[in-house]
């Protein structure tokens, strides 16, 4: 059995996370429940955009992940959530 892509094991986990069904979870991002199939399965990696839709959908600091991956460079995000999480 060949593992998943690191991608599309996050997917799913963030789709279940939301406690969302495929279809549920495709309407997000005007896809079809094919098309988050393909994404879970890691036969089609999501565009740039779903990356950011995504990332803005988890909690964080999980979101960093989503958006980094769609090629944000998120260093000030990061710093700023570490701030706010000490409470300064």
């Amino acid at each position: 059995m060949v593992a998943l892509p690191d991608w599309a094991q996050r997917v799913g986990t963030l789709r279940k996370e939301l406690g969302l069904k495929q279809v549920q979870f495709a309407a997000k991002f005007g896809v079809t429940q094919a098309a988050i199939s393909r994404w879970e399965s890691g036969a089609k990696e999501p565009s740039a955009e779903n990356y950011i839709r995504m990332g803005n959908m988890a909690a964080k600091p999980g979101c960093f992940w989503f958006l980094e991956k769609a090629g944000v460079d998120v260093t000030r995000l990061r710093r700023l959530f570490l701030e706010e999480k000490a409470g300064t």
